[in-house]
């Protein structure tokens, strides 16, 4: 990969999240490290996309990006779903469902039928990652505070 291709993916990843974020009237304070989170989570699953595939890569960045969001709720005092829908907006797969609906209304139904099992395999790899990156962070301050006994 080269490096001005990764600089460009997460500036302007960074700009899209942020202007998601201010049309969904996200609290200004929160706008830096929400779309900051937001990039993480998308360079993140644009580094593993290749070696893996879109589903592992979809699945490890929602995870990654729900514990990091998960701290910085708690670091910042905030509700987590300012941080949650900074993870959404890079990891759903908005064109993918367009597409689907396009080759349905076209009529191409097994083109259609493939491409929409792959919107939902995506939307549960999706689903599936934010709550186990909740979970993992349970399971970690539940062992962190054993130790501490």
């Amino acid at each position: 990969m080269n490096l001005a291709i990764l600089l460009l993916q997460a500036i302007s990843s960074f700009i899209a999240i942020w202007a998601f974020l201010i049309v969904l009237n996200i609290q200004k304070s929160m706008l830096i490290p929400a779309s900051v989170i937001g990039m993480v989570t998308w360079m993140i699953y644009y580094v593993l996309k290749e070696p893996t595939n879109v589903i592992v890569a979809t699945f490890i960045a929602a995870v990654v990006g729900s514990s990091i969001s998960q701290i910085v709720s708690i670091k910042l005092r905030t509700p987590t779903i300012v941080f949650a829908i900074a993870i959404l907006a890079p990891l759903v797969p908005g064109y993918l469902s367009y597409r689907t609906t396009t080759l349905f209304v076209n009529g191409n139904y097994s083109q259609a039928v493939v491409s929409a099992i792959l919107v939902i395999i995506l939307a549960l790899a999706i689903s599936i990652g934010m709550a186990s990156g909740t979970i993992v962070l349970k399971l970690y301050r539940r062992n962190k505070r054993k130790n501490l006994k």
